[in-house]
């Protein structure tokens, strides 16, 4: 008969209450222990459930479900909280889908909140044609009667994480590597566009001449203009380069899309099951949705659709490094540079507003107040990190019509949650 031991010295953590748990359960199910021994197990476990050294400090990971924790435990400010929660319950800041606050890994508030955009947009025309019909209450922006919500440019973000998996994988050459060696396949109209490098294309310095300071509902912007084509990067390299790259930030939609081809060229794999690999499966993504532009690449420019809880997995991960539960899914050094400022965003204001890789740095600090960083997608999509303070956010939203002067969700969160959460 064997013997039933426990060191009882040695049981302590969350793990060691595990394995107590499933020691106890193994022996009791068997019936091969005393009840002594067994009420003795039951001691332990009780002792390293009420003295386990856990502290808010210690790293928490969202398994199948998150977390929860009141927002007072985490240093948040449940009335300002709630007054914010109001705000965009009555409509005081338009169209805010949801709204997501996650403390050292714990969601310490989590909101939903329902508009009618069938009404709102009725009789409304987008210029773009189907499936970019953005007024279309069917296709945005939720996925038909899903959870999954259009993330627009955030899809940049992740596709920039994909290609720092990439590189580290071997798959790709470095970001030195140009893009008439990375798409090798393609015509350029402007053979000086071929020495553009990647490293251009991540920080939106390509120096191509490209149009998307004007309204998207306008054909001048050239982003739109893309959408009624039906071979975005074509369109791309069909234009000349107008400023030597690196040395100004201009957004640029299309180059982004260049980097869903450059993956696949790269590695033959689609982006969308690339990402499905090496990204969405080991943080725990399961349901999304990804189109494609029209020569059949995956849409990194803006076609990501994701749940609010599952952005803030993707959030969660940047601001742990690229690390998830003790894998290092994107490398530490990527998720550094891009999030770290590369170019100013405006020349006159180089402390203001930054770019890294596909990443915003915003211009919410000071020396008193903690940085911001995130992605920004058209309609009101921010995943936001405040890393000082392990803080994050995810709101999604829709606010489209231009004429509309809403705050922007990154700035009430930040003038209201960041400034009143205690270090």
């Amino acid at each position: 008969m064997p013997v039933c031991v426990l060191d009882e010295a040695g049981a302590q953590g969350p793990m060691a209450m595990y394995r107590i748990d499933q020691h106890l359960w193994l022996m009791v199910s068997r019936t091969r222990c005393g009840l002594k021994t067994v009420l003795r197990l039951w001691r332990a476990l009780l002792v390293a459930l009420l003295f386990s050294p856990i502290s808010v400090a210690d790293t928490v990971w969202p398994g199948e479900r998150w977390a929860h924790a009141d927002p007072a435990s985490q240093g948040l400010d449940l009335q300002v909280l709630q007054a914010l929660d109001e705000e965009i319950r009555a409509g005081e800041h338009g169209n805010i889908d949801s709204m997501t606050i996650i403390r050292r890994g714990q969601v310490v508030f989590d909101r939903r909140y329902k508009w009618d955009y069938v009404e709102q947009h009725k009789g409304l025309v987008y210029p773009s044609p189907p499936p970019w019909d953005y007024f279309n209450a069917a296709a945005y922006p939720f996925r038909g009667k899903t959870d999954l919500h259009t993330l627009q440019s955030v899809s940049k973000s992740v596709m920039s994480a994909l290609i720092g998996i990439a590189i580290a994988r071997g798959e790709l050459p470095g970001t030195d590597a140009t893009l008439g060696k990375l798409l090798p396949h393609r015509a350029f109209a402007d053979p000086a566009v071929k020495d553009v490098r990647l490293e251009h294309v991540l920080t939106m310095t390509a120096g191509i001449d490209w149009e998307e300071e004007v309204s998207y509902f306008s054909m001048e912007n050239d982003a739109t203009a893309s959408e009624s084509m039906d071979d975005w990067v074509g369109y791309l390299l069909s234009k000349s380069l107008t400023v030597e790259p690196g040395t100004l930030f201009d957004y640029n939609s299309a180059s982004s899309q260049a980097l869903s081809e450059i993956l696949v060229t790269a590695t033959g794999v689609p982006t969308h099951q690339y990402a499905e690999q090496h990204l969405f499966g080991p943080i725990g993504i399961a349901d999304y949705h990804w189109n494609s532009a029209p020569e059949g690449f995956t849409n990194a420019g803006g076609g990501l659709f994701l749940s609010a809880l599952d952005l803030a997995r993707f959030t969660l991960l940047y601001a742990r490094q690229g690390e998830w539960d003790g894998e290092q899914i994107i490398p530490r050094d990527w998720v550094a540079r891009s999030t770290t400022s590369s170019i100013p965003v405006y020349p006159n204001d180089p402390e203001g507003w930054g770019y890294g890789y596909q990443w915003w740095i915003y211009r919410h600090h000071t020396p008193s107040a903690p940085k911001m960083y995130g992605g920004w997608g058209w309609g009101g999509q921010f995943p936001l990190v405040i890393p000082d303070l392990d803080l994050v956010a995810v709101f999604t939203g829709w606010n489209i019509k231009e004429d509309t002067g809403y705050a922007y969700a990154f700035d009430l969160f930040y003038d209201r949650i960041v400034l009143s959460t205690v270090r």
